[in-house]
């Protein structure tokens, strides 16, 4: 921590405070001890504005000791230079006290009492210790606590580029094997395939350093990928589109709607000889964007591949992103799958 007397705030305050203390000193010593006004004022001034010139030195004797191990060799010094502080402010008052006395004939006379002054002193030395020790704590405090959130959002940044940086190659992997499960049947439908596949990465690795786009823009995306599945399934996959016009530019994380139309053709689509019908719905409700995505399923096939990877990493990523984990659910009722997901706005 800097010397806090370079920041105007604390200087501000510092030079406040110590002119209340004057103005309580003058209003005691001509009050209550009968002094007269002037040499009220004169001692107040001395004795308060020496003491507070020496805080700035006293800083550095109190972040020599606290920074240090507590031993014998740094309490002693802090406690010598304690005194020294105290000593040295009597002795300049003494002189000037004198010299002004002096000046005056004898006309400003101050009321000395030594063992007071030190007493006053030492009291004083102890008060801006205290402070210190206090200010420097504080500080250190508010350093770990920012150093703490650097690392916390450094270490979710990074979990959401993992989690991100998955959902490609995964997405990638089942296309290969779509495509090579259609090469010996369909050649033509697979190099169409190869083709849309690369427009689909075209746009995956434009968002690479994209956290959130439109939902509109997302929506359409992820149905190019669809349209790369329908190639190699065909009629057994229906897609059903309803998108409130309020909610089309709602800003989502990019690549959240792949995975999990990629969990309906590895857990529905591909276990299943009848047709899926997958329905996605997105309005605005209670202030959110609430996306819906309802298919049907076998359910004795699904009973046996789980809920698959696509759900968990989305259910992480809005944990990671929004800071809740209860904005994303799903359910699985007499043969359909219903996954939901209520998205607040990016501020």
């Amino acid at each position: 921590m800097i010397n806090p007397f370079q920041d105007r705030k604390f200087t501000t305050i510092y030079a406040i405070v110590w002119g209340i203390i004057v103005v309580f000193q003058i209003l005691v010593l001509s009050v209550i001890g009968d002094v007269n006004i002037l040499t009220s004022i004169l001692q107040s001034i001395i004795q308060n504005g020496s003491f507070a010139i020496m805080g700035y030195g006293i800083w550095y004797v109190v972040k020599y000791s606290i920074g240090k191990e507590r031993k014998i060799r740094t309490i002693a010094v802090f406690i010598i230079g304690g005194l020294i502080v105290v000593l040295v402010w009597m002795g300049f008052n003494f002189i000037v006290e004198n010299l002004l006395f002096r000046m005056s004939n004898g006309i400003i006379e101050f009321k000395r009492h030594h063992l007071y002054q030190f007493i006053i002193g030492v009291f004083l030395f102890s008060i801006f210790s205290l402070s210190y020790r206090l200010l420097i704590l504080f500080d250190n405090y508010n350093e770990k606590s920012k150093s703490e959130e650097k690392l916390k959002t450094m270490l979710t940044e990074t979990k959401l580029n993992v989690l991100k940086a998955y959902v490609n190659p995964h997405f990638l992997f089942n296309s290969l094997n779509s495509v090579n499960a259609l090469i010996p049947t369909n050649p033509e439908k697979a190099r169409e395939m190869i083709v849309d596949l690369s427009e689909y990465f075209r746009y995956s690795l434009k968002q690479k350093n994209t956290s959130f786009i439109s939902l509109n823009e997302e929506l359409n995306y992820t149905l190019k990928y669809f349209e790369i599945e329908k190639l190699r399934f065909g009629e057994r996959i229906e897609t059903e589109i309803k998108v409130d016009d309020k909610v089309k530019d709602w800003d989502v994380p990019v690549m959240l709607l792949q995975p999990l139309f990629e969990n309906v053709i590895k857990h529905a689509v591909s276990e299943s000889l009848t047709t899926v019908t997958i329905k996605f719905i997105a309005k605005l409700v209670n202030d959110k964007l609430q996306i819906k995505i309802i298919n049907n399923f076998d359910t004795n096939s699904i009973s046996k591949k789980g809920n698959g990877i696509g759900l968990s990493t989305t259910e992480e990523r809005m944990k990671l992103i929004y800071g809740n984990r209860n904005l994303f659910s799903f359910t699985k009722i007499e043969g359909v799958f219903s996954v939901i997901l209520d998205l607040p706005k990016i501020k």
